[in-house]
């Protein structure tokens, strides 16, 4: 085998992961931090929390979950997003990032914020997800760019050159999806 091949053999093992990460969440793209860190700051994110990040990127989440004192897991499918992640939280004893697919990971159950930046077409999956983890009703949800279309936030967290951060608590999605089910 060629180098040529093997290179395209190595490429094609990050990319194919990376291209289904951007098909069944959303792609990469950066968090804006600023309305993260008003959001963090305003709910009291501190030692007594776990942070949950689904689709945890370059892990800049976890590290503002962090510095706060709080234990912070990161789920993230894209090998290279992964790695990235994984180098960026190096040294960081209050922080996990997991490989995986974050529709199949089980959340801590300490769970007390999570926090996600999926597209809109995924809302819907992601709210049934979150409302079948036995995780604590009074847990908050965040999501970043993109609200559930048929549940009103708590709070909209909006900052200058950052998309509007949603703040909701896991009792309405749970809510709101147990009465959809019956529908």
């Amino acid at each position: 085998m060629d180098w040529l091949t093997l290179t395209a053999l190595i490429g094609a093992l990050f990319l194919v992961p990376t291209a289904y990460a951007g098909f069944i969440g959303a792609p990469w793209a950066p968090t804006r931090i600023a309305s993260v860190k008003k959001a963090f700051d305003d709910i009291g994110i501190d030692a007594k929390d776990t942070v949950v990040d689904l689709g945890a990127g370059d892990g800049a989440i976890l590290l503002q979950a962090a510095v706060r004192g709080a234990r912070a897991v990161g789920y993230e499918l894209s090998p290279i997003m992964w790695i990235v992640g994984c180098i960026r939280t190096l040294g960081q004893k209050r922080i996990t990032m997991k490989y995986g697919n974050l529709y199949r990971a089980t959340l801590p159950k300490e769970t007390t914020a999570v926090f996600f930046f999926l597209m809109p077409k995924h809302m819907d999956q992601v709210g049934k997800y979150l409302a079948s983890q036995q995780i604590s009703s009074s847990a908050l949800v965040l999501s970043y760019a993109f609200s559930f279309k048929r549940i009103a936030p708590a709070r909209v967290y909006r900052e200058n050159k950052c998309a509007p951060l949603y703040l909701y608590e896991l009792s309405a999605i749970r809510e709101y999806f147990a009465e959809s089910s019956r529908t």
